[in-house]
């Protein structure tokens, strides 16, 4: 399989600066007087690896035909939040419908495939059930699946049975390249990647959790400093958004009691949006080791963090409390549903909070709905030492090859190309269309959303126990439990879990 490097690109930038060899720069000295021919090559054309707008191609063949070959796709559209952004029957003249449609127009016809897509939606209360039906038809072979895209990546479920193909071990997927998660096999105990998440779903950018801030609000307070050059410098942190947000509380309706008719420094769509600071913070549930996981969601930085974040959300004036498994019917005061299950902030959106952490995928229910100017920036930091930003997601869209399909190196093309068109095409056209900003290096929440965007980490924790351990400390911050106490009580099913991993793996 074809991997590529920094050091090859370096290697194709010199091939297209450098004269080809055989072909000198300048015409050769006369030595000696004669008139012999002096044959010169013809110079060597180097092709770039990056598109006319500068972004990294992919590897495949030009020459890959599969004869228009069928290729069947399962969605699992978990809260209806992954397939719109997914699929698309034909073009109507909306910018992002049109760009996922052409997306995959370009693939069936570069690979000569058919792409036939199926969709089925659930929710929460039918996710085992759901989960267990798709497992079912793997082990039965029916032939209805070739590439599934799922919220969950049955990464514990292997243990059982190996429902999925070695993604790391297909014809055509280069899992080293950026539009796919590199977090993931870091993560993982062993070379088997069974699941990738990356640019081949918008999902998995709409739902990575960012901040979002009142730019106006941000001057009439008297702030000069530019904030985005705050996050340049790497001095973003949790000290600074307390630092800034220190005097934005005002009692606005004079009823002498903290409430959303108030202004805030700080607010939230719902309690969901405390998970994006355990990444934020670089708080990990279990850390790869060289022969296993440490546990490390106990340790004396995940209780300085817990500590901070109980204190910030229940007892700091110039925050509002989230709503826990809020909806907008229940809290209308509170938010504002942003679609697939998500909420924004509405004391934000009415323009009465300087800081709203929120997902991506709030913007259009934000931005068409303000009425001054905002800016986005990523979840802070928890001081200048640490090395990055860091984000994750509310839920994530995994691809996997089943291995019941008889085409696993044609879906391993598919999922390729379609990765690297969304990554090149899409993905520029869903900030412009969301953000409402032009997708630029010269435009401050373009790169703002490039930056959160590719800088999401899966933490191995989440991974084999399917996003409960990160709830904990939403748990905690609502209820004020004293951490040390709660995840001691949760600590041994967590290990014990992960130690089963571990040994299934080294005795494979």
């Amino acid at each position: 399989m074809k991997k590529f490097t920094l050091f090859t690109a370096i290697l194709l930038c010199l091939a297209m600066l450098l004269p080809a060899c055989g072909t000198p720069a300048t015409p050769p000295s006369e030595t000696d007087g004669s008139s012999a021919d002096v044959t010169t090559e013809a110079p060597v054309v180097t092709e770039s690896p990056y598109d006319e707008n500068g972004f990294l191609k992919d590897d495949l063949p030009d020459e890959l035909d599969f004869n228009d070959l069928t290729v069947k796709i399962f969605i699992a559209d978990y809260n209806k939040a992954y397939a719109e952004d997914m699929y698309s029957e034909g073009y109507n003249t909306e910018r992002l419908n049109d760009a996922i449609y052409a997306m995959i127009v370009n693939v069936e016809d570069r690979l000569n495939v058919d792409l036939e897509y199926t969709i089925e939606s659930y929710v929460w209360a039918d996710y085992d059930k759901f989960q267990g039906s798709v497992k079912t038809r793997i082990m039965a072979n029916d032939g209805s699946m070739d590439l599934i895209f799922n919220n969950h990546n049955a990464a514990y479920d292997m243990l059982e049975y190996e429902y999925y193909v070695d993604l790391s071990e297909t014809k055509y997927i280069n899992e080293d390249m950026p539009w796919y998660n590199q977090s993931i096999k870091d993560s993982l105990l062993t070379d088997y990647v069974h699941f990738l998440a990356g640019d081949f779903a918008l999902a998995n950018v709409k739902n990575t959790y960012a901040v979002y801030f009142n730019a106006d609000m941000y001057k009439s307070l008297g702030y000069t400093e530019n904030i985005y050059d705050v996050v340049d410098s790497g001095k973003w942190t949790i000290d600074k958004m307390e630092e800034l947000i220190k005097t934005c509380y005002s009692d606005l309706n004079g009823n002498d009691k903290a409430d959303p008719a108030d202004r805030f420094g700080l607010t939230f769509g719902d309690t969901n949006k405390y998970l994006g600071f355990l990444p934020a913070f670089d708080v990990k549930i279990f850390t790869r080791t060289n022969d296993g996981y440490d546990f490390t969601y106990g340790n004396e930085h995940a209780l300085d963090v817990a500590n901070r974040l109980i204190a910030l959300v229940n007892t700091n004036e110039n925050v509002l409390k989230g709503q826990a498994n809020g909806k907008e019917a229940d809290f209308p005061d509170w938010m504002i549903s942003s679609g697939g299950g998500n909420n924004a902030s509405r004391v934000f959106i009415e323009g009465r909070s300087l800081f709203s952490c929120g997902l991506v995928a709030d913007a259009p229910a934000i931005i068409n709905a303000i009425n001054f100017e905002y800016g986005l920036l990523p979840y802070p930091k928890w001081n200048e030492e640490q090395e990055n930003y860091q984000t994750t997601l509310q839920r994530s869209c995994n691809a996997m090859i089943p291995v019941c399909s008889t085409i696993e190196d044609e879906a391993s093309a598919v999922l390729e190309a379609l990765a690297s068109e969304s990554h090149r095409n899409l993905m520029p056209e869903y900030c412009e269309v969301s953000l409402k900003t032009r997708y630029s290096q010269d435009s401050d929440v373009s790169r703002m959303f490039d930056l959160i965007a590719h800088s999401t980490v899966y933490d191995p924790g989440e991974i084999y126990n399917n996003g409960t351990p990160g709830g904990y400390i939403r748990y905690a911050i609502n209820v004020r439990l004293d951490w040390m106490s709660h995840i001691a009580a949760n600590r041994d099913a967590l290990v014990n879990k992960m130690q089963e991993v571990v040994d299934f793996y080294k005795n494979k």
